[in-house]
């Protein structure tokens, strides 16, 4: 029988997350939580606040809330996960007892510049920065990649500049890795997520100059 490291969010031997809806299978789970996060996430202007920690939370209880019971929730135990990009080993996440004083600094970052007043390649460069911290952070027991780079999509479109987000979800392998590689501390290396921050702002940009000219 195969031996588990038993973790408190999951049910036990078992690496599933405990769920509302009682699902056992991981393929299931990950299926059912698809559909409704698609759903929230088209939903999800409706979150509002300040682009701050407590919004952040919000977003994730908003995405989540209907799959999980600590959605919103920071997470009460360390996490690792094995990525392939670094040959099986972990990004080292922020300890529980510091993640809501690491992701107010982290979020801090996101209001200490004028972005808009930035050319595209310094604001891709300065907000992927700021993006990779936060993740790295980790809040949550899962769903960090899905709230954090909503919560930078949505920052972006009320703080004077525009992410085409779907190049996001379309990549969203490629931009979860890109945010493990910069996030290894001096080993990192930030130029693949700097390069779908750039595209996705270039693209933004055309898209908001495109609607004004056909307005005009």
């Amino acid at each position: 029988m195969r031996k588990f490291r038993q973790d408190s969010y999951c049910y036990p031997d078992s690496e599933v997350l405990i769920n509302k809806l009682g699902i056992r299978s991981e393929s299931e789970l990950e299926k059912a939580e698809s559909a409704i996060t698609f759903i929230r996430l088209a939903q999800i202007k409706s979150v509002t606040g300040d682009f701050d920690y407590d919004h952040l939370k919000r977003m994730h209880g908003f995405i989540f809330g209907d799959i999980y019971e600590w959605a919103g929730h920071e997470r009460r135990s360390d996490i690792c996960k094995n990525e392939q990009v670094l040959g099986g080993l972990s990004v080292t996440y922020t300890y529980p007892t510091e993640i809501a004083k690491e992701a107010r600094r982290a979020i801090a970052a996101f209001h200490a510049t004028d972005w808009a007043s930035l050319p595209i390649e310094e604001r891709a460069e300065r907000f992927a920065g700021a993006v990779a911290a936060l993740w790295q952070v980790h809040p949550f027991r899962e769903g960090n990649t899905r709230t954090i780079m909503t919560f930078a999509c949505e920052f972006s479109d009320k703080y004077g500049f525009h992410m085409d987000r779907q190049l996001f979800g379309k990549h969203a392998d490629f931009t979860r890795r890109a945010l493990v590689m910069a996030s290894i501390g001096q080993y990192s290396e930030p130029k693949h997520i700097i390069r779908i921050f750039a595209d996705s702002m270039e693209r933004g940009e055309r898209a908001v100059n495109m609607s004004a000219g056909k307005s005009e």
